[in-house]
Formats: C-alpha cells, structure tokens, sequence
C-alpha cells in the first residue's frame, strides 16, 4: 500500500475535502471579521482623549452608520453622560491629567466583547464543531470500510482464500487510517483555527476594549448620583442665599432708585416752581398761588 494508494482512497479523500472546506469557512468568516475590528480599531486610535466633546458626532456618525457596529453603539450610547459641569471628588479635580466631560457608567467591555463583536458576527457554533465532524468521520469510514472489506472475503473457494484475506488486511489498514486521518485533521484544525483567532479576531476586539477604556472615563452610578446630590446642595444653598437677601437687595434697590431718580426730578420741579412765582411775583405782585385760585 502506497502513499498515493492511501491519498485516492474516496474515504480518505472526503476526510481530507471536509477539512481544506472547513479551514476555507473558517478563514473566510475570520478575514471579514478581521477587516471589520482592524478599520474600528484604527479610527479609535485616531481619536485624541482630550477631543472626543468635540469629535463625538464624528464618532457617533461613523459607528451608527457602520453596520457591524451600529446596534452595539446604541446600547453604549445609553450609558453616556454628557453633563454640562459634572462635579468630580476633589481627588479627581486635583488630578493633572486632562478630565473629558463625557463619561461612561459602564465598562466599554460589557459591550464590546468576544460575543459582541466575534461571535455573533460569524456561524460560531458551526466553526466550534468542525472538529468534531472531523473526529466522527473517522469511526465512520473505519467501519463502513470494514464492513465492505468483510461483505467481499469470500471463503468458498480455496484459490481465491489467499487472495481475499490479502484484501481484507489491506481494507482493514485502509479503515484504520481513515480514523487516523480523522483525527490528525480535527486536531490540526482545532490549532489551526485557534492561531488564526487570536491573531484576526482577539488581538483586534481586545484593542477595541483598550481604546474605549482610554477614551471615555468610567464613573459608577452611585458616584454620579452622590455628585449629583452634592450639586444639588451646592444649588441649594446658593438659592437660599439669593432668597435671603432678596428683601434686603430690594429695598437697597428701591432707595437708590428713588435717590438717583425721582429726587432731582422733584427738586428740578421746585425749583422751577420758585422761578416761575419769582417771576410772576416781579410782573404782577401778590402771591402766585393766590392769583392761580
């Protein structure tokens, strides 16, 4: 039995199809996936900390507008804060590092993740049980090959008796690669597939994961909600104060108004009154008033 013998055997050949088809699936769901992760990947990257108030609807556009991306965005998008003034803890406000007023309350991996952005993506379940198909072709072949090597011994004649346990033996090692190959090629897969994993789909989701964490900073709901109260206080206390003095502003208001406005308007008109009786008291004598009524 020869190399080339073994290699033309139709079970043996299936064993081997199956495999070169599987690996073929398999790199063509992984290039896609890999296409898609590396050009995210590079627009993150691309993307300053510092910039992101700015350049969010920039971010915002391209992720909606990406297919592979879109409904993952939007439930991201839902953990987003985007306060006008988010009071921090003094800790945080002495920090030297540059503060975004973007925040997020969740961590950027329990959206993008291996599921998110890998599984889901591709037929993962189908993939994960190649191996397997691989593995249960072998037992069948071995005894499908058995049975047929067994359906042609014939012992009725005593000529052909040498012959045929020849044939037997050689069906019987043909069987017994069949599983052989069965799971050399599962087992090849299986490492086959598990590098190019790592190197077109993890390296790239994990770096999505990187990006994200350097971009947004993450702030618990509870501290939110305790910052929140604090500018609820902060609030509070300032309107009080306003309230407080609100009666005593407007009194000052109305003195100065009254000062600075209706007095020279008085004293103007009084001082026109004693012109005017000045004048008429040089013209006609009497008292002006008396002469009015």
């Amino acid at each position: 039995m020869t190399f080339i013998s073994i290699f033309t055997e139709p079970a043996i050949l299936i064993i081997v199809s199956v495999f070169l088809c599987f690996i073929f699936i398999t790199l063509k769901n992984y290039s896609r996936v890999h296409s898609n992760l590396k050009e995210i990947s590079d627009t993150l990257k691309n993307i300053d900390k510092k910039e992101i108030s700015y350049r969010f609807k920039q971010l915002d556009s391209y992720m909606t507008s990406n297919s592979y991306t879109s409904v993952i965005w939007e439930d991201f998008k839902k953990a987003l804060i985007f306060p006008d003034k988010f009071y921090l803890s003094q800790n945080m406000k002495a920090s030297s590092e540059p503060q975004t007023d973007i925040f997020l309350t969740i961590d950027a991996p329990y959206f993008f993740n291996e599921e998110t952005l890998v599984s889901s993506k591709i037929n993962h379940k189908f993939i994960q049980t190649m191996p397997t198909i691989l593995t249960g072709l072998g037992p069948f072949f071995t005894f499908l090959k058995m049975a047929i090597a067994f359906r042609e011994v014939s012992f009725a004649d005593n000529v052909n008796v040498t012959s045929s346990l020849n044939g037997l033996i050689t069906n019987i090692q043909i069987a017994a690669l069949c599983s052989v190959f069965a799971v050399g090629f599962s087992l090849l897969f299986m490492l086959i597939e598990k590098i190019m994993y790592n190197r077109m789909c993890k390296h790239y989701y994990l770096l999505i994961q990187q990006e994200f964490v350097r971009i947004f900073d993450v702030v618990t709901s509870e501290k939110f909600l305790i910052d929140l109260v604090k500018e609820y206080k902060l609030q509070g206390n300032t309107t009080e104060k306003l309230l407080s003095a609100l009666p005593e502003n407007f009194a000052k208001a109305m003195t100065t108004t009254i000062g600075e406005t209706t007095t020279p308007y008085l004293e103007n008109i009084l001082y026109s009154l004693n012109k005017l009786n000045e004048l008429l008291g040089k013209n006609n004598g009497g008292d002006v008033v008396d002469k009015l009524f």
